[in-house]
């Protein structure tokens, strides 16, 4: 039987501060040993918090077990300034509560097929919406996702609930800090990316696109119904957009409007990297409206949404 070595107090600190420097991330539990409803319970805790939590009803599978969340948001609004006429608020602490089984009725749940996804997720090395990225739709079902429960179909609504809840309930902590790099990144596309951060409207991620790769060889996924901003933060690269090529640097953007085909290639040795800001979803934009359609009543709704809140009516 081997001796068990005994490090001394400082040591100890050393070898851990070692660990922290490592990996960036400073895990404070036994993860590896923690279960997965430990770990969700833990989300659900910090999510009461969350000013960003919405009221919401949705499942939580991981592997062949289930959950039910509710959450029902808290709000309350105060008065500030000398004339104390603008409003500002109070969010939280909200009722959060979880079972353990399947939701009662159907709804849209979250979909984590193994536990060693839901550890990656829970000490920050993985966001949620990174694990949830694929190519097509006819991809083999990503790592993470978000899925409807049979007998339920989500609308555009659901759908937007769930990238807001996806994106602040699988982060804990005031900051949401999301890590991102090379090898916290999945392919997609053709380049490396990190989801920065989801919503319905706006979709931003890191990429990268290391030597000789290419972003949107396929001519099928070279357009989209939807505006591409592209911001570069490092390295150079080529982008051929509307069939004309462009040199890219760090410290420019370009905007590719929605329809126009694009891709994006990189012949040099370092990595092309930058960050990449989608409005929307093509599947919003494929039954008739076009993007541009739609902000146009989108801004007419803030005209109208300003009178009625002006009178009172908050809801």
């Amino acid at each position: 039987m081997k001796k068990r070595i005994q490090l001394p107090l400082k040591a100890k600190a050393m070898v851990a501060l070692a660990f922290i420097m490592l990996h960036g991330v400073m895990v404070t539990a036994p993860v590896f040993g923690q279960s997965a409803d430990a770990m969700i319970r833990d989300y659900v805790q910090a999510y009461a918090d969350d000013p960003m939590a919405m009221n919401a009803y949705f499942g939580i599978k991981v592997e062949e077990d289930w959950w039910t969340v509710k959450v029902e948001r808290n709000e309350r609004g105060y008065l500030v300034g000398k004339s104390q006429k603008y409003t500002f608020h109070e969010m939280g602490p909200h009722n959060v509560s979880v079972e353990k089984g399947k939701p009662s009725r159907p709804t849209w749940y979250f979909h984590c097929p193994d536990m060693s996804t839901l550890r990656s997720l829970y000490t920050n090395e993985l966001t949620a919406g990174t694990a949830s990225m694929r190519t097509r739709e006819s991809d083999p079902q990503p790592l993470f996702g978000v899925a409807d429960m049979e007998g339920f179909s989500s609308g555009q609504g659901e759908t937007a609930l769930a990238y807001l809840t996806m994106e602040h309930f699988w982060k804990k902590g005031n900051g949401e800090v999301t890590p991102f790099g090379r090898d916290k990144s999945m392919e997609t596309h053709g380049a490396m990316m990190v989801s920065l951060y989801t919503m319905k409207d706006k979709r931003i991620g890191w990429f990268s696109l290391g030597q000789m790769k290419v972003a949107n060889a396929e001519e099928d996924i070279q357009s989209s119904q939807v505006p591409n901003l592209f911001i570069i933060t490092s390295g150079k690269g080529k982008a051929v957009v509307n069939g004309e090529e462009m040199d890219i640097d760090k410290g420019m953007s370009f905007f590719v409007p929605p329809y126009i085909q694009h891709k994006l290639y990189n012949p040099y040795e370092e990595p092309l990297e930058g960050v990449l800001v989608l409005f929307g979803d093509n599947i919003d934009y494929v039954w008739g409206q076009s993007y541009i359609g739609f902000l146009e009543q989108e801004y007419a709704f803030y005209q109208e949404n300003e009178t009625r809140v002006k009178q009172g009516d908050k809801n």
